[in-house]
């Protein structure tokens, strides 16, 4: 009697141990972020760079960007100067791949970054425990040019921040329009510590326009894009006279009109995003796979019937 009431205690535990198997979260997470670049992995600042892979999580991935004079928690690719944590967003495809092009030139803070190792860390926006990372040599070349701002509308006023890194005294810009017409021709020079900024009113109309900085004293030249928008009328607003009657309207314009145009980033970089779940890097709800209750339960049943023949022999 002793010995059967333990083979019942041994049934009950193997039992036991096989439903926690199948509770057992190994099995159940086969979901997986990944991401690669498209190129040598070295590259110039001002280089477009294209990163694709996958997300079998969710719909969104979002890209950081981590490295030498960076927040360890990473910033947006196209906002260096961005809160630590966030990214920027990449719709996922309905075969879970994802594909982003990286226009280094229009990196807002882009000073910051300096010939040396960087980190792309993908996550999913909902799962931010799903990630991935690769990395890309970036190097400065020998100049370096930031329009600001840019995209600019038509009529304003753009200035381009620069370096090179001999102090060129003779720095040559050229304007061209899509076809390769030569548009405008500008001389400026860098200072000593190679720092240049030259500024002008933009006459062109909307489009893009791609602009080529050289200097004689240099091999090498830099090239950049100019996004041209149409400038922006604001709307009269008419307002009623004080008496109500008799008086002319007034015709104001909104102080938001008078405001000077916003640097926005390419339509292709998404707007920053600081991802809630990002901070607390919760774990993901841990889901059953249907599978592995019924092998659990197998296995169990199995083991009940091994300890019945064996009790039996005995």
């Amino acid at each position: 009697m002793g010995i059967f009431r333990s083979y019942k205690i041994l049934s009950f535990i193997a039992l036991v141990i096989a439903v926690l198997w199948c509770f057992s979260p190994v099995l159940a997470d086969n979901t997986s972020v990944s991401i690669a670049y498209r190129g040598p992995g070295g590259n110039y600042i001002g280089d477009t760079i294209i990163f694709d892979g996958y997300n079998s999580v969710s719909n969104t991935t979002v890209l950081q960007l981590t490295g030498p004079g960076l927040p360890a928690g990473g910033v947006p690719v196209y906002d260096l100067n961005g809160p630590a944590g966030s990214g920027n967003p990449v719709g996922v495809n309905s075969d879970g791949s994802w594909r982003f092009v990286w226009y280094t030139g229009n990196i807002n803070g882009v000073e910051k970054m300096q010939t040396a190792r960087y980190y792309i860390t993908a996550f999913d926006l909902s799962n931010p425990s799903k990630t991935a990372t690769t990395s890309i040599m970036m190097e400065k070349p020998e100049f370096y040019v930031v329009p600001t701002p840019n995209p600019v509308e038509t009529g304003a006023y753009i200035q381009l921040l620069g370096t090179a890194e001999l102090g060129a005294p003779d720095i040559r810009i050229e304007i061209r329009d899509q076809s390769g017409t030569l548009l405008h021709v500008y001389d400026t020079a860098a200072t000593n510590s190679g720092y240049f900024n030259y500024g002008f009113h933009i006459d062109m109309p909307p489009g893009d326009y791609p602009i080529t900085i050289s200097s004689a004293s240099m091999k090498s030249s830099f090239q950049t894009i100019i996004h041209v928008l149409p400038p922006q009328i604001p709307t009269p607003v008419t307002t009623a006279g004080a008496s109500g009657a008799g008086q002319p309207g007034i015709t104001t314009v909104p102080a938001s009109a008078m405001s000077p145009g916003l640097t926005s980033t390419p339509a292709s970089a998404g707007t920053p995003v600081t991802p809630t779940p990002a901070a607390t890097k919760n774990p993901e709800p841990v889901s059953i796979s249907p599978l592995a209750i019924i092998a659990g339960l197998i296995i169990a049943a199995l083991v009940v019937l091994l300890i019945l023949v064996i009790g039996k022999k005995i």
